[in-house]
C-alpha cells in the first residue's frame, strides 16, 4: 500500500489552488482562495479564514466576509483565541458556545457579542513547524460535527502545502514557455515536499530524501512522482514507469 497518495478531495484542493504557485501568486491571494475553499466545504460554517503567523503576528489573512475579519481582529487585538491556540499548541481546537467557553474570556464575550457563537480552528504544519491556522465559524453554538472537523483538517493539509511554498512576491505572467515548465517542476517538487512532511512528520530534507528513494527504488521519474502525490493518485510499489 503506497503511503503518499491523497484522498480525492485533498486531490481537488489542491487542482483549485495549485495554479497560485504556478503563475506565482501572493500569499495575499493564496489565503483568500483557501478561505473560500474552507467556507464552500464545510456546510455549517457562515464564514471561513486563513492566517498565516510568525511571532504571533498575522503576516496575511484571508477572510471570506466582515463577521470573519471581525472575529480574526479581536483575536489579535486582545491576543487571545482559537486560531492564536491552535497555532501556538500545533493542534485543532473547538469553541462549541462562545457563550459558555472560558478559555479565552475576552475573546468569546466579544465574539458573542459580534454574532459568532462557534468556531473550530486548525493549525497549519509545515512539518513540525506551525505557520498559520485555517478556522471556521458559525452563529449557530455546536455547528460543527466530527465529518466537518475532519474534512477542515484535510483542508488544512492541502492549504500547508501550498502556503509553506508559496512566494509573497509577484512574477510577471509573461513567462516564456521554459521558464513555466521549470517553474512548475520546482513548485510540484515544493508542495509534494511539504505534504510528505505534514503526513509523516519529516523535515525538509528528509521529505526531499524520501521522495528521491521513492522514484530510484519504483523506476518512476521524479517529476512525474511529485506530479502523481500532489494530484491525489499515488502510486503501487512495484508500478512500470
Amino acid at each position: 500500500m503506497d503511503s503518499f497518495p491523497l484522498s480525492s478531495e485533498l486531490g481537488a484542493t489542491l487542482g483549485r489552488i495549485r495554479g497560485l504557485t504556478l503563475t506565482q501568486e501572493t500569499a495575499q491571494h493564496a489565503v483568500d482562495v483557501l478561505a473560500q475553499v474552507a467556507q464552500e466545504t464545510t456546510p455549517n460554517a457562515i464564514g471561513a479564514g486563513v492566517s498565516l503567523i510568525h511571532d504571533a503576528e498575522r503576516t496575511s489573512v484571508g477572510a471570506t466576509d466582515a463577521l470573519v475579519r471581525t472575529a480574526d481582529d479581536l483575536q489579535y487585538s486582545l491576543g487571545e483565541g482559537p486560531c492564536l491556540a491552535a497555532w501556538a499548541t500545533r493542534s485543532p481546537v473547538t469553541v462549541e458556545d462562545t457563550a459558555s467557553d472560558s478559555r479565552f474570556p475576552a475573546w468569546s464575550v466579544a465574539a458573542d457579542a459580534a454574532g459568532i457563537r462557534a468556531c473550530f480552528s486548525v493549525p497549519l504544519m509545515r512539518g513540525r513547524d506551525a505557520i498559520g491556522a485555517m478556522k471556521v465559524y458559525s452563529t449557530t453554538p455546536a455547528a460543527f460535527d466530527e465529518s466537518d472537523r475532519t474534512r477542515l483538517r484535510s483542508r488544512s493539509v492541502a492549504a500547508s502545502a501550498l502556503l509553506g511554498h508559496v512566494q509573497t512576491t509577484d512574477t510577471s505572467t509573461r513567462i516564456s514557455r521554459e521558464l513555466r515548465e521549470s517553474l512548475r517542476s520546482r513548485d510540484l517538487v515544493g508542495i509534494a515536499k511539504g505534504i510528505i512532511m505534514q503526513r509523516e512528520g519529516l523535515t525538509e530534507a528528509e521529505a526531499l530524501a524520501a521522495l528521491t528513494a521513492r522514484a530510484r527504488s519504483t523506476g518512476i521519474p521524479f517529476r512525474r512522482l511529485t506530479a502523481e502525490i500532489v494530484n491525489g493518485h499515488g502510486t503501487s510499489e512495484g508500478s512500470d514507469a
